[in-house]
């Protein structure tokens, strides 16, 4: 089997988001290596049978230097290790590890999960960015994304031709994992915001929203759930998180690796962000959770979010369309809040169920892995990822395929023999 590579700049992420991938790939017999910087979840990786290669990555920093070192760090890491294929993921794993992939010869696939703070303005370091991506995607097999609108900025921009382009539904959900068998209670009526306590993420207006609210709804319950962020410029203070919780408005719940009961204790979750988002996990959890959802009508949001039938898309920074699409979930009965969450889980079960995700993933590897190599057969070079169907079809491990006028000839190849015989179809 081949030896695999998930590289980012977070392991907590990347225990979260990708671990159904990975850990399908090991029950398929691979070698699954995540490089990242070491955290606690550490041991997550090992009970998982994942081998972790720790890195240093300055997510926030524009220290060429130290990117530099990162650059050359993802190259002696890729030499030594002779990966048969990567998935780079987060904006200096892309731009820095496609560019150490391409000079260690490893196939790889890039996976943008959201355009962040550089794409929010059109500056120099926005141009630089841009420029940074159009080199180093150049030599990726495929570059994914997990919304249309970002696919459609890298594309307009001619970061990449769009050919070199596939668009998956986010990085799915564990719908098994992600269900409930708590009834939804609109007494009392508890909107949840879940997320990084960042202002583009939107806190700021559900706390002034809830303050409005709550003088018609005195019976309404304001909850916020998630970590503080030291290391972005967006962050909230914890000064300010403090003052917000001692109004008796809004209560600050921490934060947690598990929001499963906060997920059932809510009637409503709310994210109204202006972040240029992926695809928001928590919301696909939610509307697994069978939770209606208010959120911006941004790129992300919208693709979880139909409107008047599992939530409603508030206007962004709009607060009075936020508060007005609060006041109409207030207004709905018990029996319609439960008819918008079903209607929730149907949605992501069509389209954002984990199991979906994971099969692209086994997909293309098998065509790169397998198919996507030219084998050399008489002469003649030739590829296509059909033959994975013919192949399990008739049982055979190494196969090429060779299309001749209209006859199709399947041949097995013979370990260390001259002599190929032929099944004609």
């Amino acid at each position: 089997m081949s030896k695999i590579a998930f590289v980012g700049n977070s392991l907590q992420t990347m225990c979260n988001f990708r671990m159904g991938v990975m850990r399908h790939l090991v029950h398929l017999g691979h070698d699954v290596v995540v490089v990242v910087p070491q955290d606690a979840d550490t041991e997550i990786l090992r009970k998982e049978h994942i081998r972790l290669i720790p890195i240093e990555v300055d997510c926030k920093g524009t220290n060429p230097i130290a990117d530099i070192r990162l650059a050359k760090t993802l190259k002696k890491i890729y030499q030594r290790e002779k990966f048969d294929f990567l998935f780079h993921y987060t904006i200096k794993s892309v731009i820095y590890g496609s560019w150490a992939a391409q000079k260690a010869n490893i196939p790889h696939i890039s996976v943008i999960t959201g355009l962040g703070y550089t794409f929010l303005k059109r500056n120099l370091l926005n141009r630089l960015v841009v420029a940074m991506y159009r080199r180093s995607l150049s030599h990726a097999e495929s570059v994914w994304f997990l919304n249309q609108t970002d696919q459609q900025v890298f594309t307009t921009l001619k970061i990449l031709p769009y050919e070199q382009t596939r668009l998956i539904n986010g990085e799915g959900v564990d719908t098994t994992k992600y269900q409930t068998q708590v009834p939804l209670s609109n007494s009392p009526f508890t909107f949840l915001y879940i997320g990084r306590m960042l202002w583009d993420k939107g806190v700021g207006l559900f706390v002034e929203a809830a303050h409005i609210i709550k003088e018609k709804y005195p019976q309404a319950i304001f909850q916020v759930l998630g970590p503080l962020s030291s290391d972005n410029p967006n962050n909230i203070s914890p000064s300010q998180l403090e003052e917000w919780h001692n109004s008796g408005v809004v209560n600050y719940v921490g934060c947690t690796s598990n929001v499963l009961p906060h997920l059932e204790q809510s009637t409503c979750i709310v994210l109204p962000t202006f972040y240029p988002e992926g695809m928001p996990r928590v919301l696909m959890e939610a509307a697994s959770m069978q939770r209606p959802i208010i959120a911006s009508n941004v790129p992300g949001c919208r693709e979880v979010v139909i409107e008047g039938k599992n939530g409603y898309l508030c206007l962004k920074k709009n607060i009075n369309s936020l508060v007005s699409c609060m006041e109409k979930m207030l207004t709905l009965s018990a029996e319609e809040l439960t008819v918008m969450g079903s209607a929730g889980r149907e949605h992501v079960l069509q389209l954002f169920d984990e199991k979906k995700i994971i099969a692209i993933y086994q997909q293309q590897l098998e065509e790169f892995l397998v198919w996507g190599k030219d084998v050399q057969f008489a002469g003649i070079y030739y590829s296509d990822p059909a033959v994975y169907m013919l192949a399990k079809k008739y049982g055979m491990e190494n196969i090429l395929i060779y299309n001749q006028d209209t006859v199709l000839i399947i041949c097995t190849l013979l370990p260390n023999s001259l002599h190929y015989p032929y099944l004609a179809i």
